[in-house]
């Protein structure tokens, strides 16, 4: 048994060294599989890594200039400025720069800077790592001071592999070059600041007027932030951003040991107050502004180079880019001469804006309090404009204000205002005949107007009663707008107006006030120029642009601007609305305006003139114009919306002088002009007045086809206005033109104003009740009888002669008729009447009615006579001679005989 044991182990141990042995042999092969792997991908990679270095620039010590200036171009290719021409760089020795303000550069960019050989293998591995956690490249770099240096000297500003090997190894030969020090030095003299300023030194100046050897803690950690993004982290520009980020370098520098918790705590209490900026020296800078800050750094960030606005300001402003813009330079300057004009400005003050807001916010203010009036404060009220093309979008010109200067920079073109009554057009009027609801001719009531405690009235306080739509914008109503808005539904006219070009619309701008223009936030200059080009280019959106291409430094084409028009209007609606709006021009609210050109024009005021918008537009040019205050409630624009008319006079000659005059193209599918009826919107009927006659232009599809229905005649008694009753005199009784127009409310107490307003037209409606002027009848006739005759069929009507009466009248009427008919007007000498129209087997009923000598007439006698199938003879009556009575009696109308007239209502009158 043990021997057995024994054999049996030593087969275990031969078998378990076998595996052994296996294992190891294939640990050999695989390491040396990942050897050989290693050395031909490090191989491969050292290839790569040699053909990067091979093709990196040469280390010149020369090549250490500043960054290239970028350059703006206008319309024409003439340059508007450099950005910026002459850097504002002033050179200093490290020695006077502050150990705390190097301090702060090293820990936000590079606190291994004093350990590294230029290239930061740590901080690579760290931005790798947060790279990976946040699942996206560029969240962490890792790029030292050294480094940033040779980017900004040697190498362009793209993210590929090839220019991080070469910027690793240029930066490896600047340090075998230089000292750390005069790295540093040179870093700190050459980085961007914004504003113009190179280097420390003149960062310093221009934020706050002091040398950099005076910089507190604070301002080098605030400065220190600025490099990352000039002109995001400037605090001139973005204060709350830039507060965040010395935050971030004041934290960073304690938690390496720059500074202690002590130091840290006192730097984030220091206020930081800035000098004030220097006014910006380039021409036309509301325009330029804009370019630079709105579309400008748009269009580059729509470019794989750039993932950030620090990377597009950074090309902006270094790398030397060439910008073609759209700018008109002489309208842009005609539109600064005209806004800086102080003589069209009925007030011109100053105000200290930033103690005005001091004090706002201590207490509620009606109007400017005099300690804020100052003469280095900004002007008020202030207005912009906007000047563009709207068949190719080109913006032509951009002034945001007036007095550009170091505290007035808004781009007020850009500020959302209330535009009152000019929004009119986009939201309600030109969506309406689009979808076919209204046209030109059609009627709306300008009549009292209430929805639950809501009662909109036109500027006058007046309601004018049914007017069309050209009237009612041409004068701009706001009642008949507020219907139509009503009828179209707030959802449509919304939609169509954000399709024209209103951006700032709000979520809760989806009721009927915004027809009026009482927005939640308001419209911007620019958007209401971009939306009535709409209307200028027979319904086509053109968007607007004011760059037009960019060049590199190598003169190569990195971008064009290509326009997407959209049709948003038919070209019928775009005419027809145009049509309008040159009424409003030549008789209305903007009657004023005269260029001798075709012009189309809309005005807007807000509730006490706080805003006057004016946008006005020929085939070739659209202008939006705004005046008011900075802040509305504590001024007015005098003059109201008649205003603004006075600023477009001198300024639309100025930029059409050199075009030829041309008038809107009429599509086809326009009708007209038709005449119509201004009250009814239908064809003219036989009672409509000649005032109330007008031409208008139609669709084709919706020229209306009947004639008016609320036009009639009446007869009325002159005296109390009234349905003649049944003893009007006759000379007292006329026939008048009414409107029968619908019915409509009257104000109220819950109207502002007189109570018991209604509409104008109102007084033009038939009466409806009798007049009671006239209650005393004449004398009646005497014996009144009728008898029947035969041989030939006929009625004998005879009565006792009234020495009162000067005239008898006969009426007739059949059973089942609804009126009763004149027959006869005798003289008051004559009492009998023969009928020789009367029928077999009808009922008839005769009225006799007698007339005084003062026209008055007396109550109707009545007889009913039945004349059956088979009569009987029976001899007429004799006079007292004997003589037959026919032989005397006129049995036809005598000539002459006045028969005309519409009988009265059983009983006659």
């Amino acid at each position: 048994m043990q021997i057995r044991q024994n054999n049996n182990k030593g087969k275990k141990s031969k078998k378990t060294k076998s595996v052994k042995k296996k294992l190891f042999k294939l640990i050999k092969i695989l390491l040396l599989l990942f050897l050989i792997a290693f050395i031909i991908v490090g191989a491969g990679a050292l290839t790569i890594v040699y053909s990067y270095v091979k093709d990196a620039p040469d280390f010149d010590e020369g090549i250490l200039p500043p960054s290239v200036t970028s350059y703006i171009f206008d319309n024409d290719g003439n340059e508007i400025t450099r950005l910026y021409n002459e850097q504002n760089r002033i050179e200093i020795p490290l020695e006077q720069i502050p150990k705390h303000v190097q301090n702060a550069f090293i820990a936000i960019e590079d606190e291994r800077f004093y350990e590294h050989f230029g290239v930061d293998p740590i901080a690579i591995l760290r931005s790798f790592f947060i790279n990976i956690r946040e699942r996206r490249w560029g969240v962490q770099g890792g790029s030292t001071i050294t480094q940033q240096l040779i980017k900004n000297a040697f190498l362009t500003p793209e993210k590929t592999n090839r220019r991080k090997v070469q910027e690793a190894w240029l930066a490896f030969n600047l340090e075998r070059k230089y000292s750390k020090s005069e790295i540093l030095e040179m870093y700190l003299n050459r980085i961007y600041f914004a504003h113009g300023a190179y280097g420390i030194e003149a960062a310093a100046n221009t934020y706050f007027n002091k040398s950099a050897n005076e910089l507190t803690v604070a301002e080098g950690g605030l400065l220190a932030g600025v490099p990352r993004s000039p002109n995001f982290y400037s605090p001139y520009l973005n204060w709350n951003e830039s507060m965040q980020r010395q935050s971030l370098v004041l934290n960073k520098m304690h938690e390496v040991g720059f500074i202690s918790h002590r130091e840290l705590v006192e730097a984030k209490e220091q206020e930081i107050i800035l000098t004030d900026l220097q006014t910006r020296e380039y021409p036309h800078p509301y325009f330029v502004d804009y370019v630079l800050h709105n579309e400008l750094v748009n269009i580059l960030l729509t470019m794989p180079e750039f993932s950030s606005r620090e990377e597009a300001y950074e090309a902006i402003y270094n790398t030397g880019l060439k910008i073609y813009t759209t700018l008109d330079t002489k309208a842009q300057k005609a539109t600064e001469n005209v806004l800086s004009d102080e003589s069209l400005y009925s007030q011109n003050i100053r105000v200290d804006m930033r103690r005005l807001k001091t004090l706002m916010a201590e207490g509620n203010y009606s109007r400017y309090p005099e300690e804020t009036l100052s003469e280095t404060g900004i002007l008020q009220p202030q207005a912009a404009a906007v000047v563009a093309n709207p068949v190719t979008g080109e913006v032509m010109a951009l002034v945001g204000g007036r007095d550009y200067g170091k505290n007035n920079q808004d781009l007020r073109y850009l500020s959302r205002r209330q535009p009152g009554s000019a929004i009119k057009p986009l939201v309600t009027y030109a969506p309406a005949i689009e979808e076919n609801m209204l046209t030109p001719g059609s009627i709306l009531d300008d009549s009292p107007y209430i929805r639950g405690t809501w009662t909109p009235e036109n500027f006058d306080r007046r309601f004018r009663g049914l007017i069309t739509v050209r009237e009612a914008l041409v004068w701009s109503w706001n009642v008949p707008a507020v219907r139509a808005f009503e009828q179209l539904t707030p959802n449509i006219g919304m939609e169509y107006a954000k399709r024209m070009g209103l951006s700032t619309l709000h979520s809760d701008d989806f009721n009927l006030a915004t027809t009026l223009g009482g927005l939640t936030h308001g419209v911007t200059a620019f958007d209401m120029a971009q939306a009535y080009a709409v209307l200028a280019n027979q319904g086509i959106r053109i968007d607007f642009f004011t760059v037009k291409k960019i060049k590199d430094r190598n003169d190569q084409l990195i971008y064009e601007h290509r326009s997407e028009p959209e049709a948003v209007l038919s070209p019928q609606t775009a005419f027809l609305m145009t049509d309008i709006l040159k009424d409003v021009v030549r008789r209305g609210t903007a009657g004023r305006l005269r260029i001798g050109y075709p012009v189309a024009a809309k005005t807007g005021t807000t509730n006490e003139n706080r805003d006057a918008y004016l946008v006005s537009y020929t085939p070739e040019i659209v202008v939006s114009f705004w005046i008011g205050h900075d802040i509305p409630k504590l001024g007015t624009v005098a003059g109201g919306s008649g205003t603004p008319v006075t600023y477009m006079n001198a300024l639309l000659p100025k930029i059409i002088e050199d075009l030829e005059p041309i008038d809107f193209v009429r599509p086809s599918g326009i009708s007209g002009p038709i005449s119509i009826c201004n009250k009814s919107g239908l064809r003219p009927g036989p009672y409509c007045p000649s005032e109330s006659i007008v031409s208008e232009i139609f669709p084709t599809g919706m020229v209306p086809q009947h004639n008016c229905n609320l036009h009639l005649e009446m007869e009325i008694c002159t005296v109390s206005g009234l349905i003649p009753g049944n003893f009007c005199p006759d000379h007292e009784i006329e026939t008048r033109t009414f409107l029968n127009r619908p019915d409509f409310e009257l104000t109220d107490e819950r109207w502002r104003g007189t109570v018991g307003r209604g509409p104008e037209d109102m007084g033009l409606m038939p009466p409806t009740n009798y007049c009671e002027e006239h209650s005393r009848p004449a004398s009646e006739p005497i014996d009144f009888n009728v008898h029947l005759l035969i041989e030939p069929l006929r009625t004998l009507l005879e009565w006792q002669l009234h020495p009162d009466l000067i005239e008898y009248r006969i009426y007739r009427i059949k059973e089942g008729e609804e009126e009763a008919s004149l027959l006869q007007k005798l003289p008051g000498s004559i009492g009998r009447y023969f009928d020789h129209t009367v029928e077999r087997g009808v009922v008839y009923i005769y009225y006799l009615v007698g007339v005084n000598s003062e026209g008055v007439k007396s109550k109707p006698l009545e007889w009913v006579i039945f004349i059956p199938e088979d009569i009987q003879r029976e001899d007429p009556p004799n006079d007292d001679n004997g003589n037959d009575v026919t032989a005397i009696l006129p049995e036809q109308p005598q000539p002459g005989a006045d028969n005309r007239g519409r009988g009265p209502k059983k009983p006659p009158p």
